[in-house]
């Protein structure tokens, strides 16, 4: 920022120059051949020698200023700014008052001065956007300081946090295991190296850290990473490599069997360019592949990009769409494991200064929507970066080197979030699929439906040895249906727990090879009360049965509709008969030929259970597809 006023001050003071008299001109001659050869302080002498021959001198104060700020005098320069005004001065100094008390935490008393700029006729309009963003943040940080909100940062401890520079954390989604960038440094940048720290649980103590085993780590720099939700899997930033595209290219490592990690790998031309790569995010679900791009590591332009993998594949990355990204700077984005919170750092948005934490909510567009900042204390006028949250949706995990029990120089911290910046609290999933009769391990894809919300699917798959891993939200009912060519239909519903759990739900899929006369019951097949209406709950389930009707042509079905005991026989046989057609004739409006399925209601002759329990009555109201 001080070049930049530098540069303006050269810029708008020429035509002042000629005012002032030859020895004043002569020392502030010399004042910048001293600033071009880093002589500041006898900078500063000429130009006080200056306005001894010229009090007036209003440039020399404006310049007094600006090597101040470099030297990281704020009042000085304020000062200077403050004895200029006393004389015949420039319309553009209340832009460099403003921006300074800015620049000093000074709220209330730079709006004046930048407004009074902005109305200025001769204010400049390339500067516009920068001085409403400076007015807008002074108005937020105001309110801001009105509010009161718990902030007990906590220090991640000596096992974690050592002299050197601990920063850029990551999570697995058991709350276990957090990988992060450490650095050494002795007056120069040196050797960056991810290490990682275990615990027992959620709460429990961290273990003493140790560098990342394997090829992953090189006597380079290995930048931001991003932990997949299973641990099994780190994207990270690394620069200048071999074959790389840009400055810094983002690359994946894998972690092998015997818990060393592999060799890196460049993620190509997708996402890698000529510029600069970095600060990768990947999606609870590995599909989403977040970061940011810029001309350089300080380019203040720098924006958030996405790229998706269609399961060969990355596509084209893009700008992230909706209103996270702005004219000035967003970095560090973090994709939580709700895959519906993002949080992000940004200068361009209200805020208190520098650069900001915020979280934005994807929206039912696919958008992000309005970021919300996370406030004071949380955000200062310095710089906020690198912040991840836990599986919890409430714990954030980030890295300073302004708290006073800090162990070094960059510090890993934890505290609890404000209330409006939590994300939903998860629950994870593990299993693996194989084959009922021959108990061989199957490669399948699978769908996680959220009962509450249909539209919100989780796509997973089981890997070669049928292991599956999959994040969802806590506290909803879930589907999940499987459609594997050569294998009958899976349908299966679970609830998770009303919080997050710190031990995985373990689901054993068993898929039976297609027989005549098989049978399964579609468990995520709901209607009205005492209706044969679908709900809106029930459409994965059917699109799901499309698939599997795709992939095995030649099956013939037929939809079976059950009731319990209530109501008399007719009547129940009326309303299974009707149910079974509403599955039929969704399916048929599907793409389904419809000579390939009937469908019967069976009404209550033939339960699971004894009807003798509200609960046993509810498993025996099912619909259930058999093989013809």
């Amino acid at each position: 920022m001080h070049r930049l006023v530098c540069f303006l001050l050269f810029f708008f003071s020429i035509s002042l120059l000629q005012a002032q008299n030859r020895d004043a001109q002569k020392y502030m001659t010399k004042a910048r051949e001293y600033v071009k050869e880093n002589e500041l302080e006898k900078a500063l002498k000429a130009l006080d020698d200056a306005l001894e021959e010229d009090q007036s001198f209003v440039d020399a104060y404006l310049f007094k200023a600006d090597i101040y700020n470099q030297l990281g005098n704020s009042d000085s320069a304020l000062y200077q700014y403050e004895k200029a005004r006393h004389y015949d001065f420039p319309y553009y100094l209340d832009f460099f008052q403003g921006r300074q008390l800015y620049g000093m935490k000074h709220y209330e008393e730079c709006i004046p001065f930048l407004e009074n700029y902005l109305q200025h006729p001769r204010a400049n309009s390339r500067y516009q956007e920068e001085i409403e963003r400076m007015i807008a943040s002074s108005k937020f940080a105001l309110e801001a300081l009105k509010k009161v909100i718990e902030y007990n940062p906590k220090n991640l401890g000596p096992n974690v946090n050592t002299e050197e520079l601990e920063y850029f954390p990551s999570i697995s989604a058991d709350s276990r295991t957090l990988v992060f960038t450490h650095r050494s440094e002795n007056g120069q940048k040196l050797d960056e190296d991810f290490w990682y720290t275990r615990r027992d649980s959620a709460g429990a103590p961290w273990s003493e850290a140790q560098m990342l085993l394997g090829q992953l780590n090189t006597p380079g720099n290995e930048g931001a990473q991003s932990l997949s939700a299973d641990g099994e899997l780190i994207f990270f930033a690394a620069c200048d490599r071999p074959g790389g595209l840009g400055s810094c290219d983002i690359y994946a490592s894998f972690l092998g069997p015997n818990g060393q990690w592999s060799k890196a790998i460049n993620l190509g031309p997708a996402i890698n360019s000529h510029l600069w790569e970095s600060q990768p995010s990947i999606s609870p679900d590995g599909r989403t592949l977040y970061f940011v791009r810029g001309r350089s590591g300080t380019d203040p332009n720098m924006d958030i990009y996405y790229s998706e993998f269609n399961g060969k594949m990355w596509t084209k990355s893009q700008r992230l769409p909706g209103k996270v990204n702005t004219a000035s700077q967003e970095t560090s984005p973090y994709i939580h494991f709700d895959n519906e919170h993002l949080y992000f750092s940004s200068n361009g948005h209200p805020g208190m200064g520098d650069l900001d934490f915020f979280v934005s909510e994807r929206q039912v567009d696919g958008t992000w929507g309005e970021p919300i900042n996370l406030g004071h204390p949380i955000n200062t006028s310095f710089q906020e970066f690198s912040l991840i949250v836990g599986p919890d949706g409430r714990t954030g995990f980030f890295s300073s080197d302004a708290m006073e029990e800090g162990f070094g120089k960059l510090d890993l911290y934890e505290f609890r979030l404000p209330e409006a910046a939590q994300a939903r609290p998860i629950a994870y999933v593990e299993g693996k699929v194989i084959d009922k009769e021959t108990r061989k391990s199957l490669r399948a894809p699978l769908k996680f439906i959220d009962l509450s919300d249909s539209t919100k699917v989780v796509h997973g798959s089981s890997n070669k040895e049928g292991a599956f891993y999959a994040v969802l939200a806590a506290r909803s009912d879930y589907g999940l249906s499987v459609a594997l060519k050569g294998y009958l239909f899976y349908s299966r519903n679970f609830a998770l727990a009303e919080q997050s759990r710190e031990e995985a739900l373990h689901l054993l899929v068993e898929l039976v090879p297609i027989a005549k006369g098989q049978k399964v019951i579609l468990e995520n097949i709901f209607f009205e009360f005492d209706s044969f209406q679908l709900t809106d709950r029930s459409n994965q389930e059917l699109r799901e049965m499309v698939r599997f009707l795709e992939l095995n042509p030649d099956l013939r079905i037929r939809l079976e509709g059950h009731t319990d005991n209530q109501g008399s026989d007719s009547y129940n046989i009326e309303l299974s008969s009707q149910r079974a057609k509403a599955v039929y004739d969704a399916l048929v409006a599907l793409g389904i030929d419809a000579n390939r399925m009937e469908y019967q209601g069976k009404g209550s002759k033939e339960p699971l259970v004894a009807n003798d329990t509200e609960r046993n009555r509810a498993r025996n109201r099912r619909t259930e597809l058999h093989i013809l």
